[in-house]
């Protein structure tokens, strides 16, 4: 007579059985509590073949004035991104536990990082165009505060992931803390600190196309004014662009990064 084994134990069953219920429980209570109209939701949901066949239709005498409107989308995120990656990347060198000359600088610069991740990178851009003014800079402006967010956490933790061994080691043998920063830690963290902006870079190009929501040219306005006019030829034909030009940029990236592994 064979004999049958538990592969996972009955008490770990348990307890994923009464995650999942607690979960399904919890899902229940949200929905009560935002009072979906789940009626509505059904009824609508019939037009979904009439929407989506509206969505197949292009308009190609767009695509030049889509391609350089896009131009501009990237070239603001990409300014956003240098000036943010540069003051995050210093602020991450003194946020770094194994680097950092004070343990309370860490923490405060950690801190100031996190409240910065806390607010949306839209209320960012809302306070700056409020106090600047509407226009690229204060685009420009309003997508910093969120880069040095993002990548000052990302790049604290890549550094912090070198491991206190080498620096030690480094520091042992004389060498000062500068060199070690910028000769040894930052030499071999490259690859990290490329894919984290590759990855901040597309947020950012994204964020971007929500600033033709309060004004700022680019891609973004474009797509503003198509949904306003319901226009989907349109709306279908910038993202399709949006798309194959984050593609490229994401096909650029990991090119990018296999060449530095190598090197």
């Amino acid at each position: 007579m064979k004999t049958k084994l538990r592969v996972t134990p009955l008490s770990e069953q348990l307890k994923k059985g009464t995650l999942f219920v607690g979960l399904g429980g919890l899902f229940v209570i949200v929905v009560q509590l935002m009072d979906l109209d789940v009626e509505s939701f059904v009824q609508r949901f019939g037009n979904l073949p009439e929407v989506l066949m509206r969505f197949a239709a292009f308009d190609t005498t767009l695509i030049p004035t889509i391609l350089s409107q896009t131009l501009l989308s990237i070239c603001l995120a990409f300014s956003a991104l240098v000036l943010g990656a540069v003051i995050a990347y210093f602020l991450a060198i003194l946020a770094a536990e194994n680097l950092t000359p004070s343990p309370i600088l860490s923490m405060l610069i950690k801190a100031c990082a996190s409240m910065i991740r806390a607010v949306p990178a839209l209320a960012w851009i809302l306070m700056v165009v409020a106090s600047v003014g509407f226009g690229n800079i204060g685009g420009v402006l309003g997508l910093v505060f969120p880069t040095v967010g993002y990548l000052t956490k990302s790049y604290a933790a890549a550094f912090e992931e070198d491991g206190d061994e080498k620096i030690e080691a480094l520091k042992s043998t004389g060498a000062r803390w500068i060199n070690i920063v910028f000769q040894a830690v930052t030499v071999d963290c490259m690859p990290k600190l490329i894919s984290w902006t590759a990855i901040h870079f597309e947020n950012n190009v994204a964020s971007g196309i929500s600033l033709g929501m309060v004004g700022v040219s680019g891609v973004g306005y474009l797509l503003n004014k198509a949904m306003m006019k319901f226009d989907y030829p349109a709306m279908t034909t910038i993202l399709v662009v949006i798309f194959l030009v984050m593609f490229t940029f994401e096909c650029g990236s990991q090119m990018l990064k296999k060449r530095l592994k190598r090197v």
